[in-house]
């Protein structure tokens, strides 16, 4: 299998052996059904088709053999594009069948591999910059009918791996991720801040060690209240709960739950025991 592994920050491919032992493998959901079931369908549509080209050529000869070779366009013409296209789609069928055979993602100790139609990607935990799980359930009659989830990996060279959920166990994956990327990657954002970094998180959001900008406002980050509800982060001060600095849809912020840890303690006084 031909494996097209990601660019990394360190200019180096990271490798199986660099990943640790597996944990977690995540297919593709209903892949036996998928893929079985195309299988079928496509075999059976070029055994068809192969039934339908023999019968048309028994057909077509004792024509001949009755009206001359005139005849051919008469009786082969749209019959046999008509076969020709069964063929084709059957065919298709199973070679969309075997090359998505192996799709899904598996969780390794220090990173994961997504395999999309037979392409591989490799991904290393210590690498991302950006880690973001947007989960959006959809309601009817107080039941959830649908899930919606996007998971966003990003590196340092804005390189992405954007995971959907047409995987199996999809929030226990998103769990196993938090666990793994953030307390690495919160560690590394508070360093940053240490070192006199600003952090984007919004084009009306930015945070460093002190301070957070709101539409390019300054505000010290202890004068500054946020709520979450219905997946709307809303900024007010402390001192005028009642006024509404910024409102943004969660899934409009990057880096959400970095933020919400920056927030919530600032650097040197936090703890990462909670994301372990």
């Amino acid at each position: 299998m031909t494996q097209t592994n990601l660019k990394h920050p360190s200019n180096a491919d990271p490798r199986r052996d660099q990943l640790g032992n597996i944990l977690e493998n995540h297919p593709v959901q209903n892949q036996g059904l998928r893929r079985w079931l195309t299988v079928f369908l496509g075999g059976l549509t070029v055994l068809a088709s192969i039934g339908f080209i023999v019968l048309l050529g028994i057909n077509t000869w004792d024509r001949i053999n009755i009206h001359g070779r005139a005849v051919l366009l008469n009786v082969i013409f749209y019959p046999a594009i008509l076969y020709a296209g069964m063929l084709i789609a059957g065919v298709l069928a199973i070679s969309l069948a075997v090359l998505f055979w192996q799709d899904g993602v598996t969780l390794y100790e220090k990173g994961m591999v997504q395999i999309k139609a037979k392409r591989t990607r490799s991904w290393l935990y210590a690498d991302t910059t950006r880690f973001d799980s947007h989960i959006s359930r959809i309601s009817f009659g107080g039941s959830t009918v649908s899930l919606r989830v996007k998971i966003i990996l990003e590196n340092a060279d804005r390189q992405r791996l954007v995971i959907r959920n047409r995987y199996r166990k999809i929030l226990e994956m998103i769990e196993n991720l938090r666990g793994k990327i953030l307390p690495e990657l919160i560690r590394k954002c508070q360093d940053r801040l240490l070192m006199g970094e600003k952090l984007y998180f919004h084009k009306h959001l930015q945070v460093d060690q002190n301070r957070i900008f709101i539409k390019m406002v300054e505000f010290p980050n202890n004068k500054i209240n946020l709520s979450l509800q219905n997946q709307f982060l809303t900024l007010r001060e402390k001192d005028n709960p009642k006024k509404v600095l910024l409102k943004l849809h969660c899934h409009r912020v990057r880096n959400f739950d970095v933020l919400i840890d920056l927030l919530d303690t600032p650097p040197g006084e936090g703890d990462l025991s909670s994301f372990r």
